[in-house]
């Protein structure tokens, strides 16, 4: 399947938000800015930023999933992540039994249903929870059949603390503030992040990284 408009909707959603991003720096970089605006402006970049991070990770991993939806592939043929969401609703209904006999149904019917075709809501795969730590983000990753890339690992304690734990101070009316310069840390690591995350999803597309090797 031609992964083209998969890419070039990815394209379009990353850079509208870096659009908002690059703007939210520049407001906060203005020469001297009244304090009490600049706070306003630095306490509302903190949450726009995590609504960036989230926004995008969700964003990106529900068109992937969508993307390998319309490429009517066999449930078999595809990673154990995606298939295991296509029989997430069989494990489900077996979850309280412990019987050889209800055991053995539930295998027939997995092995069954391997050989449908795969489609499934990408709710399935994706939860981005209350909060998309690193840890869940990181869930997200494994969950869409891709890899940890080494940035993420290296980038965690910045996801929960300088992300994730700064935009609930702010959304929980917490009087925190931050300079300009930290703003834009902020702001450049999540540029950072998403862009890397667009790529590994537009390699993952183009390289056919869905199929079970």
């Amino acid at each position: 399947m031609d992964p083209t408009r998969f890419i070039e909707s990815i394209d379009r959603q990353l850079a509208r938000r870096k659009v908002e991003l690059s703007n939210l720096s520049m407001m906060v970089s203005e020469q001297n800015p009244d304090p009490h605006r600049l706070s306003c402006i630095a306490r509302s970049s903190v949450v726009l930023a995590y609504a960036h991070w989230e926004g995008f990770v969700k964003g990106g991993s529900s068109a992937y999933v969508n993307f390998i939806n319309k490429a009517t592939i066999k449930v078999a043929d595809l990673k154990f992540p995606f298939q295991a969401a296509y029989v997430l609703s069989t494990f489900k209904r077996a979850s309280g039994s412990v019987k050889v006999r209800y055991l053995g149904e539930l295998l027939q019917e997995i092995d069954a249903r391997r050989t449908e075709v795969f489609a499934v809501s990408p709710d399935k795969c994706i939860d981005t929870e209350s909060n998309l730590s690193s840890s869940v983000f990181k869930e997200i990753v494994q969950a869409v059949g891709l890899d940890i890339l080494p940035l993420y690992e290296t980038r965690s304690v910045f996801i929960d603390q300088r992300i994730v734990l700064a935009r609930n101070q702010v959304a929980h009316g917490e009087l925190v503030s931050f300079d300009a310069a930290d703003v834009r840390d902020r702001i450049d690591g999540v540029r950072l992040l998403i862009d890397t995350y667009a790529d590994q999803l537009k390699n993952a597309a183009s390289a056919s990284a869905y199929l079970k090797i």
